[in-house]
């Protein structure tokens, strides 16, 4: 497009602010509405290809579906002369990659500012069921005022959706690519997650965590290099701060966070000074290779070398060298010898088939009962002739309680028919006994169930300064058993009364969040509850004191909740309309003998029709009142027009329920 040039009679043309692969990106004027905007527009030599057209269109149709102040708005999405294009907010100022690399290194606090507005922005569309799919620092950009946008939802899919094809799941840029995109496998919200933990390591360091000569082999170090670690380059980030990181980069998917939510929560108390101590997050898989790899070493011992080979055994010359004698021939035997060996040979003959059928008719051979239930292995051992025996329970990861593990005899076995068959049974994965930890050392108690394989989730209270750091209270029972891997336990620690509280930035969060920091300062919170068009049920719209306001405990905060988009109620009423006839004639009807029928047209505008449509058509042949019902909002307003040959001949524009 050229410069100045007016798209759809409205959008003026002003600069280029980039151009992509697929499509150009312009400055615009929009005279209608008096404010700059950015215009997308599919390149001219992409409009015969469907696959980027229905790429470019995602990307209309996903970011129109997302309404956060992080999230680059849509205003419109049109075709005119065969140009596909998205009109969108525009936003002053340059993409993060730029911003890094003119302001590197950050402030930490910056850091954590600029990710929770990235963290906020992908868990709303993850809410709405779209993963990006393309998160890196080019795709997000930064206003002058330091307010991050995230934008191009163009490979976007949603969680319902499968995966579009194979090649699709590798679109996003390969530094920020997850382990399992690298392999092929379709992305997922833990994908997204893992690129987010590329960018704030790219954000603390400056730079992205691997290079190579080509996109594979960069590909290949994500799924088999560890993320280097920050804090041998930079010692000045805390190690809470980097464990953020660590965990939303684990290899495996099971070991990230479960949704950015908790991702966001973490990062939002990294620099706190409770955490000032934090070990380094290792994840759950490592963990477990690390036990494996200890156990080996201990039971290996000493390096075995190659086995030597036992030398040939030497002959002897007086028996070997016998075989090189020629034996002389033997006698000729007599007839009758030959007659009774045939005899011996065909009793021994029959009495073998004898006792082999007997054999197999009175043994029966073990199935494979591994994976059955007890009921299934019961009724196969039946149908094999046998029968079930004892049923031992044993500890299993793989099997479900319930599933036989193994058989005594094994499978394959031969048994005397009717005999029994134990069995051992899976009662599940190991389960561990949970102990009493109030009054111990959180961070001491949280290392011992870290290692064990539990899921630790941290809950602060404030207390006087004597509890702080202490266990006042756990979400499970001392005593119960549990399996750790699948296990999550809560645990509540003394916060102690901090002197220096600062308010954090609660806008679209969730209530929870405020509930946390509120309990864990000491503070009031005052809830003011209203209906909001774009804020999500139960986050927040409005509060006071505002961002970064020093606070102490005791102190009381207010917080405007959204209760969801308004539900207006509608009502109908029913209007009556005196219609007049008015007879006209025929050019040809000189005597105005045949009068001929009024056409009516009646237009209605309310909750359910468009005033710009007809709603009724029909004619008449004398005066009548004709009765419509229109649907209004509580407190809205509806309207009517009557038209009559093509002539308005009553209109109403004032209908109140």
């Amino acid at each position: 497009m050229e410069i100045e040039e007016i798209l759809s009679d409205r959008y003026q043309i002003v600069g280029v602010i980039g151009r992509g692969g697929m499509a150009n990106v312009y400055e615009a004027y929009d005279k209608i509405l008096d404010r700059e905007v950015a215009i997308k527009v599919l390149r001219y030599d992409f409009q015969d290809n469907e696959e980027a057209k229905a790429r470019f269109h995602r990307e209309a149709v996903s970011s129109s579906q997302l309404m956060h102040h992080n999230i680059v708005e849509v205003y419109d999405v049109d075709e005119k002369d065969g140009k596909q294009y998205i009109v969108m907010e525009y936003v002053k100022g340059k993409d993060l990659k730029s911003y890094i690399d003119a302001h590197k290194p950050l402030p930490l606090e910056e850091v954590v500012a600029i990710m929770t507005q990235i963290l906020s922005a992908i868990e709303v569309a993850h809410d709405h069921q779209l993963i990006h799919r393309d998160i890196k620092p080019q795709n997000i950009l930064v206003s002058e005022d330091v307010q991050v946008k995230i934008s191009d939802f163009g490979i976007a899919l949603a969680l319902s959706e499968s995966s579009l094809t194979q090649a699709n799941t590798l679109l996003g840029s390969v530094h920020y690519l997850s382990p399992e995109q690298a392999r092929g496998n379709s992305a997922t919200v833990k994908s997204d997650i893992y690129a987010l933990g590329i960018v704030l390591y790219e954000l603390l360091t400056g730079h992205v965590p691997f290079e190579g000569e080509s996109a594979v082999a960069i590909a290949l170090k994500h799924f088999q290099e560890p993320v280097p670690r920050i804090r041998e380059e930079k010692e000045s980030v805390p190690q809470a701060m980097e464990n953020v990181v660590l965990r939303a980069t684990a290899k495996d998917p099971d070991d990230r966070y479960d949704s950015v939510h908790s991702m966001l929560v973490d990062l939002s108390t990294c620099l706190d000074e409770s955490r000032k101590d934090e070990l380094m997050y290792i994840p759950t898989q490592s963990l477990r290779t690390l036990q494996k790899n200890s156990l080996t070493k201990k039971n290996t011992g000493a390096k075995s070398g190659p086995k030597s080979v036992p030398p040939p055994t030497a002959i002897h010359e007086e028996l070997d060298g016998q075989y090189d004698q020629v034996q002389p021939p033997l006698p000729p035997s007599k007839p009758w010898i030959r007659y009774v060996i045939w005899g011996l040979l065909s009793i021994c003959l029959v009495l073998g088939i004898y006792l082999g059928v007997g054999l197999f008719m009175k043994n029966a051979t073990v199935p494979d009962l591994h994976g059955k239930t007890v009921e299934e292995a019961r009724q196969e051992l039946k149908d094999n002739h046998l029968s079930l025996g004892e049923e031992e329970l044993h500890w299993d990861d793989e099997l479900a309680v319930g599933q036989v593990i193994d058989s005594k005899p094994t499978a394959g076995s031969k048994m005397t028919k009717n005999s029994t068959v134990d069995v051992r049974v899976s009662n599940g994965p190991a389960q561990e006994e949970v102990g009493d930890y109030v009054g111990d050392s959180y961070e001491k108690v949280r290392q011992i169930l870290t290692k064990r394989g539990f899921i630790v989730e941290r809950r602060g209270i404030a207390t006087s300064n004597a509890q702080a750091g202490q266990v006042l209270d756990q979400s499970l029972e001392p005593g119960a058993r549990v399996v750790p891997s699948q296990t999550s336990i809560t645990l509540t620690v003394g916060n102690g009364l901090a002197e220096d509280i600062l308010m954090q930035d609660f806008y679209n969060l969730s209530v929870d969040m405020v509930d946390k920091f509120a309990e864990e300062y000491g503070l009031n919170v005052d809830y003011l509850y209203e209906p909001h068009d774009f804020i999500p049920e139960n986050q927040i719209i409005e509060q006071t004191p505002a961002h970064n306001a020093p606070l102490k405990a005791g102190d009381t905060l207010e917080v405007l909740v959204s209760t969801g988009p308004s539900e207006e109620r509608i009502v109908s009423k029913m209007v009556e309309i005196p219609i007049d006839y008015q007879p006209t004639y025929h050019e040809n009807d000189k005597d105005e003998e045949n009068p001929l029928p009024n056409k009516i047209e009646v237009y209605i505008g309310d909750a359910n029709h468009d005033i710009k449509q007809v709603a009724q058509e029909f004619e008449i042949t004398k005066s009548r009142t004709i009765k419509i019902v229109m649907y209004l909002l509580e407190d809205g307003r509806g309207q009517y027009r009557v038209v009559r040959d093509g002539e308005i001949i009553d209109e109403n524009d004032e209908i109140t329920p």
